[in-house]
């Protein structure tokens, strides 16, 4: 496997075990959780793309092992600045939520569109930066921005939270929620329409889906 996947794998690890320990002490996890998460998440970053490399290189696997690797760093800047929103403001429900998980929703696509072109897509984006690959990517990550909070928010609003939960640990399970149908969302969207070789068919074959 290529010198330069450990190590994006080992740096995006270790910048997202450093939020993700932020994330976890807002959460008031115990500390022996949190410091087990902090040395897991770049080793599972360095293995994943390891054993991703090995058993499907050439695969749209390979490629989402990559991705989901970005997103653990990209939801950890999420989850970073919505929890620290709720922690200063005070405000763990209604509309305050909403405006809270935009502004860390759109926070963690900052490094999001660099990494994914430059690391995850590598050889499929276009040579240099584009209006047009731009704008596709602007066009499907809005419509998991929409997606993401629309999902946060309707589970906040309208299921309570269950016993022994706490609120802002409630507001974390429909942020997990929203994460989830939003990463499916945009690695289709990036893989077929944003980061995909010039002249290459728009179609699923393309992905050499196995």
């Amino acid at each position: 496997m290529p010198a330069r996947d450990y190590k994006m794998a080992l740096g995006i690890g270790l910048a997202a075990s450093v939020l993700w320990f932020f994330v976890f002490r807002h959460l008031s996890l115990a500390r022996g959780e949190t410091f087990a998460a902090l040395a897991a998440i770049p080793l599972l970053s360095v293995l994943g793309v390891a054993l991703a490399h090995r058993w499907f290189h050439g695969h749209v696997f390979h490629k989402f092992a990559k991705f989901l690797i970005v997103g653990v760093l990209n939801t950890g800047v999420d989850f970073f600045v919505f929890d620290t929103l709720i922690v200063l403001t005070g405000s763990a429900t209604g509309m305050p939520i909403v405006a809270f998980k935009s502004f860390s929703f759109l926070c963690a696509l900052f490094g999001s569109y660099e990494l994914n072109r430059i690391w995850t897509f590598d050889g499929e984006a276009a040579y240099s930066r584009t209006r047009k690959e731009f704008m596709r990517f602007a066009a499907v990550t809005l419509v998991g921005f929409l997606v993401n909070v629309g999902t946060t928010a309707l589970i906040v609003g309208v299921m309570r939270p269950p016993l022994g939960f706490s609120q802002i640990r409630w507001d974390n399970v429909a942020a997990v929620a929203a994460t989830a149908l939003n990463l499916i969302w945009n690695f289709a969207g990036y893989k077929l329409f944003v980061f995909r070789s010039k002249g290459r068919p728009l179609d699923l074959a393309s992905s050499h889906a196995v």
